[in-house]
């Protein structure tokens, strides 16, 4: 089924005869990593039904910083992802890395339901990615997935594609483990070409246009990146119910960091 046009796009360049593919490998510097920047970045996500009735789901917020996640340790990249919905819930995942490679090191997840906690904390390394048993609460302590290789934090998705070096027709083949959800495995992210969208202002931004099938053989999502910073403009996904999955970035608010 055609994904529901929910935004008037420019014509997409086609991608070229010889297309190229880049398998990355956790440890591995990333050609683009300057591009992270220290900041927030807000969108909103919402549905767009195949009537074009528009519900919205939440407000998503990623924070990047970058600190010692220990005292006496050497700075390391921090992102704080939160998800505050129109039913009340809130999801707060709390993550570092290593801050050259990308390379996860702890994720947690929290979150609020009917005023209730719940914790499910994980730490990577190169064999397995395990339950945090020194996190008091954590409902995952003890949590083991073997690893076929180093992975990255599924989870930020996002930011790892913001630090690669973008070109049509190129193919970024990627191991990624989503903590504590599924099975890991490697996933292809296809930049299929360029188009131009508005922006939280509704002036243009040319973007990198990238789309993914998660391993089904069919697109499951397309994703819009500004090529001067490669920051995500906007994500679309089609549902099982003919309806789009919307995230779209928002203005800066009064206070936030500005990033690059």
């Amino acid at each position: 089924m055609k994904v529901p046009t929910v935004l008037a796009l420019s014509l997409v360049i086609a991608v070229p005869a010889h297309a190229d593919t880049m398998h990355l490998k956790v440890g591995e510097p990333l050609a683009r990593f300057a591009k992270l920047r220290p900041g927030v970045h807000r969108y909103v996500r919402y549905t767009v039904g195949a009537d074009g009735n528009r519900k919205v789901i939440d407000i998503w917020q990623r924070a990047v910083s970058f600190g010692p996640d220990a005292p006496g340790q050497p700075d390391a990249l921090h992102i704080v992802q939160r998800w505050d919905r129109v039913d009340g819930k809130v999801l707060i995942q709390d993550s570092w890395f290593d801050r050259s490679t990308f390379s996860p090191k702890t994720h947690i997840r929290h979150t609020v339901v009917d005023g209730k906690d719940d914790y499910a904390a994980y730490r990577f390394n190169a064999a397995q990615v395990v339950g945090m048993p020194d996190l008091a609460n954590n409902s995952r302590k003890d949590f083991a997935m073997a690893l076929a290789e180093p992975s990255y934090n599924f989870e930020y998705d996002m930011e790892l594609l913001q630090t690669l070096p973008m070109e049509t027709g190129r193919t970024f083949d990627i191991p990624f483990y989503d903590p504590g959800i599924g099975k890991p495995g490697r996933y292809n992210f296809v930049v299929a070409g360029s188009e131009t969208i508005p922006g939280p202002d509704g002036r243009p931004i040319d973007c990198w246009l990238v789309t993914a099938d998660y391993n089904k053989g069919k697109i499951g999502a397309r994703f819009w990146f500004a090529k001067s910073n490669q920051v995500l403009i906007r994500e679309e996904a089609p549902m099982d119910d003919g309806a789009t999955l919307v995230k779209t970035l928002l203005p800066q608010e009064a206070g936030d960091t500005k990033p690059g």
